[in-house]
């Protein structure tokens, strides 16, 4: 049974609606899509059973259901506000990202710790997320921002490029695979393989490029994190995007060779479609700063 509660983002749809007459106004109040604040009413009228809006020539005309929900919501909203004042004043500026794991393990923390140290008193909500997930939080406003190399299509909101990088083959420290320049499919035929795992956004790609290879599958590791630490540990070979798993001293101890053909990935920042937080837009730009544009070449 759908629970009749609504929520916060369908009532401030309701009073942006109420207050601007249209949803196109409302959305532009609210940095939102139109799309998004017409779902929000509609998704409030179901939960209710109530019809709140007629058309009225270009506008939208409110129903008794609608002005009467909005003068209950009068107390609901001065206490957000008060809410929302308070933890301004002891809790400072936040900073909500959503993100994979492998960028909230290896790429956000030392990313964070130099922005906070670079502009202040900031407080981070780290959201770790599946890559598809990442555009739905933002879309959804419960990130500010979103990290990921998997880009999905999502009218709601933006993406700006920030690092671009190249598939890797990747093996222990004096594995055969380090006398050779470039890695290619059939170079694997016979290897002991860690594979990701099923559901990783990596792995279908890889799984193309190797197809009909005779290999050895040992491992399957959700995380390319964890395919790195097996690999490391000499379980195996592996084939994935070096960024951001390998940044810093996380590639010691292993050996990595570029993989003919090329596979490219594209790191992105996730942003709502409309008006982004300053906060936001400050960090982004910080890490476009910060990480560079193009991975280096495989050692």
């Amino acid at each position: 049974m759908r629970d009749r509660r609504p929520t916060l983002s369908e009532l401030e749809a309701l009073r942006a609606t109420l207050a601007e007459g249209s949803t196109a106004a409302a959305a532009r109040r609210l940095g939102r899509s139109q799309s998004s604040i017409s779902r929000a009413l509609a998704s409030l009228e179901d939960r209710l059973g109530r019809r709140l809006f007629e058309t009225a020539g270009r506008g939208l005309r409110p129903t008794g259901d609608a002005l009467a929900i909005d003068r209950e919501l009068d107390t609901v909203f001065a206490s957000l506000d008060r809410l929302s004042s308070r933890s301004a004043v002891t809790a400072g500026r936040m900073l909500r990202i959503a993100a994979p794991p492998t960028f909230a393990v290896a790429l956000v923390p030392p990313i964070f710790a130099a922005y906070r140290r670079r502009h202040g008193d900031v407080r981070l909500d780290l959201s770790v997320v599946a890559s598809a997930d990442v555009a739905v939080a933002v879309a959804a406003g419960s990130a500010d921002l979103g990290l990921t190399d998997t880009v999905m299509l999502d009218t709601e909101t933006r993406i700006e490029p920030f690092h671009r990088s190249e598939m890797v083959a990747i093996a222990p420290q004096g594995h055969r695979l380090s006398t050779l320049d470039m890695v290619t499919a059939a170079d694997l035929a016979g290897l002991a393989f860690v594979e990701l795992a099923r559901g990783h956004s990596m792995r279908r790609r890889v799984d193309a490029l190797l197809d009909g290879v005779d290999r050895e599958i040992v491992a399957e590791a959700a995380t390319a994190l964890a395919a790195v630490e097996l690999v490391r540990q000499g379980v195996g070979v592996t084939l994935l995007n070096p960024f951001p798993v390998l940044n810093g001293r996380r590639a010691e101890g292993l050996i990595l060779r570029r993989f003919a053909p090329s596979l490219t990935y594209q790191a992105v920042c996730v942003l709502p479609a409309g008006p982004a937080s300053p906060e936001a837009m400050r960090f982004v730009r910080f890490l476009k700063r910060r990480v560079g544009a193009e991975e280096p070449p495989a050692s």
